[in-house]
């Protein structure tokens, strides 16, 4: 992926750097961009990774990851603490980050929004660069479909109403799934999931709801992840069905 960095006012810089990260929404840069590659506390057993941000002072919101192997995948928690002196309302947001070539796959709700099936039950989400240079999504048998080679960055999301979302590259199908709650306020107009794509990384994301910490509390957003190995000629519609991904959540 090379050397990206998000360049801050301050003169400081947030480093990409690749694999998964935990940032915090709504993304506001002198909030989301915080510097987070410094050491870190490690906490290791049998069977759970975790990391956390050292307690040093100069950080009002700490971020910590917990990894566990579980039922053929990965479970993974990411919690958020406000070490500050005043509440803050966020949400714990969680990006994975994936080589460019592949189509990550989105689905959409499939089930009526009232029992005759006349209402609408899902909504698209656009940040202003999408759509700008070209045609940045296609929807196919309710799934948004992002490919993963492109010149300029686009973005698009929606509610994770089906608990999972996938990427589909050289014969493998990374999936991760997490919950959406019909009844919470999410960030970026409800898109609990979102899929970011550029030149140089794709990324599979999703959100926890909003939350007001007051000094001290911590909010947590569990995601699971597995990882199939399919054949290279399976359409990315089919991903679902091969695998048994709906009403297949781990969570």
């Amino acid at each position: 992926m090379g050397d990206l960095s998000i360049p801050l006012a301050d003169g400081r810089s947030y480093r990409l750097v690749g694999g998964h990260r935990l940032w915090t929404a709504p993304e506001v840069p002198e909030i989301t961009y915080e510097p987070d590659d410094q050491p870190v506390a490690v906490d290791v057993s049998p069977t759970r990774l975790q990391v956390a941000q050292a307690s040093d002072g100069r950080v009002d919101i700490a971020k910590a990851l917990s990894v566990a192997l579980r039922d053929s995948g990965v479970e993974v928690v990411h919690r958020i603490t406000n070490r500050g002196a005043t509440p803050k309302t966020l949400a714990p947001w969680a990006i994975t980050q994936l080589p460019v070539g592949g189509t990550a796959v989105i689905p959409l709700s499939r089930d009526n929004a009232d029992p005759d099936g006349l209402q609408p039950n899902a909504e698209i989400v656009l940040w202003p660069y999408t759509g700008v240079a070209d045609t940045s999504f296609e929807i196919a048998d309710r799934y948004l479909l992002v490919g993963g080679s492109r010149a300029e960055p686009t973005k698009v999301g929606t509610r994770l109403d089906r608990g999972w979302m996938a990427y589909v590259n050289e014969g493998l199908a990374f999936v991760k799934w997490s919950d959406h709650l019909p009844s919470a306020a999410y960030p970026d107009r409800g898109a609990s999931a979102q899929c970011y794509s550029g030149p140089d990384f794709v990324e599979l994301e999703t959100l926890g709801p909003l939350v007001s910490l007051e000094p001290g509390e911590s909010t947590e957003h569990r995601e699971f992840w597995r990882l199939h190995q399919i054949s290279p000629d399976t359409p990315p519609t089919e991903v679902s069905a091969l695998l048994v991904l709906d009403g297949g959540n781990p969570l």
